[in-house]
């Protein structure tokens, strides 16, 4: 990754929309612990939507970085989400419910700042996978759930992270897909 995109990953602006297409899972658990790094060191509340093979991987990175993970999600500053189990809360063959889509990330992102206790956090970083999961088969509801991703983080003014998978798959992410987004780190 190049200086520029390492700088988007630790520093990015509010309602920035941040893409990064990968063929290596280390690299792209690299870049989202730089992320999610980036963040928690800084106070602000981190939600990652990991599939079920970066799991293990990012926080195993977040913890090489020094980050009690068990302490950070019992303060609310860190919370993982299965990407394909919340894709299925709001996704039903191929279909994106848009209004429970809206509704339970907002939920999961206001939770975030609330914190616990007299904790709060003010900035939250996001993380998801769920666009990498459906792209193939569901392109235009890909396409349509980054623009509802889009909406949300304008409303709470949270940077996000996407990641694509070009594994196997092709070599470039289509045009369309990287125009949702405001900055390709790939």
């Amino acid at each position: 990754m190049n200086t520029s995109g390492i700088e988007i990953l630790s520093n990015p602006s509010p309602s920035s929309h941040i893409v990064y297409s990968y063929t290596n899972d280390a690299h792209l658990a690299d870049a989202v612990c730089l992320f999610a790094g980036a963040g928690l060191q800084k106070g602000e509340a981190v939600l990652l939507v990991l599939s079920a093979t970066h799991h293990a991987p990012v926080r195993q990175g977040l913890e090489r970085q020094g980050f009690n993970l068990a302490e950070l999600e019992e303060t609310g500053q860190l919370t993982c989400e299965n990407a394909k189990n919340l894709l299925a809360s709001f996704m039903f063959e191929g279909v994106l419910d848009e209004h429970k889509f809206k509704t339970k990330i907002a939920r999961m992102i206001e939770k975030a700042k609330m914190g616990s206790g007299s904790r709060k956090h003010g900035l939250v970083r996001v993380f998801g996978e769920m666009v990498d999961l459906i792209w193939a088969p569901h392109p235009k509801a890909t396409e349509r759930l980054e623009e509802l991703w889009n909406e949300v983080i304008q409303i709470h003014s949270v940077p996000l992270l996407c990641a694509y998978s070009l594994a196997g798959k092709t070599n470039t992410l289509p045009s369309q897909l990287v125009s949702c987004h405001s900055h390709d780190i790939s």
